[in-house]
């Protein structure tokens, strides 16, 4: 019994390794036609990137950018062409509110006068053919210069600039405020001749001389007297010219 048990094992055992075998043997080829075919490289698409803008929320509605009204093309032109206004320049002493003088005072006037040079006068002005001595110049075209003495136009030249031609321009009151350095101080000054002399000194008592040269009436708006003139070292005296105070009185006098 036990022998015809061991028999049948075996035959089952061999049957086993018989398949087992003929299994390996048709496996093989496979593998190898498998190994024989190179291996594809596999495809990679090239990076693209994509910038897509944020979605909207479902109860938002989307922010846009408010719209501004086009202005009006004949506005825009006008704003472009249309230039911006500039500052009239007028030369100073305008009005005629100042009192009319006395005898007395004209009278005194037209004697010499000696004046100090205060603190704050950056020169004095002495012309001896009006009687004029030391008149303060203030470097200011305020009122308060025109008022205590004569005013330089701070624009303009002084006699010590160091450029090719000067224009010193002076103004002062035909008029003027009694009690003041500036009362009467240019009232005799259409009375200059040619070649009179018109001095300046400075605080440290250097001397410029001027001579008489010419003598006209300009108009208030004639900014041009304020100008250098090419080739020309020179004061400018300027003053209203009377009654009306509507002109302007220039004489003009080179270094000498």
């Amino acid at each position: 019994m036990l022998l015809k048990a061991g028999v049948v094992v075996m035959t089952f055992a061999l049957v086993f390794a018989a398949v087992v075998a003929v299994v390996a043997f048709l496996d093989e080829p496979m593998k190898r036609t498998i190994a024989a075919e190179p291996a594809a490289e596999p495809q990679v698409e090239p990076l693209v990137r994509s910038y897509l803008p944020p979605r909207p929320q479902a109860d938002v509605e989307p922010q846009r950018e408010p719209q501004r009204e086009p202005e009006p093309q004949r506005a825009v032109s006008e704003a472009r062409t249309k230039p911006e206004p500039q500052p009239e320049t007028v030369l100073p002493i305008a009005g005629d509110d100042w009192p009319a003088p006395t005898a007395a005072q004209l009278a005194a006037a037209n004697r010499p006068r000696h004046y100090d040079l205060p603190p704050g006068a950056v020169m004095g002005l002495t012309i001896k053919a009006l009687g004029l001595y030391d008149v303060p110049v203030y470097d200011s075209a305020s009122q308060w210069a025109l008022d205590n003495g004569v005013s330089h136009i701070p624009e303009t030249s002084l006699p010590w600039s160091h450029t090719p031609q000067r224009n010193v321009y002076l103004a002062g009151h035909k008029l003027g405020w009694p009690g003041t350095d500036s009362h009467l101080v240019f009232y005799y000054l259409g009375d200059l001749r040619r070649w009179d002399e018109i001095l300046l000194k400075n605080r440290q008592g250097h001397k410029y001389t001027y001579r008489v040269t010419e003598a006209f009436v300009a108009d208030p708006r004639d900014s041009w007297v304020m100008g250098q003139v090419r080739g020309r070292d020179m004061v400018t005296l300027q003053t209203c010219t009377g009654p009306d105070f509507k002109k302007r009185l220039i004489v003009r006098a080179d270094r000498a």
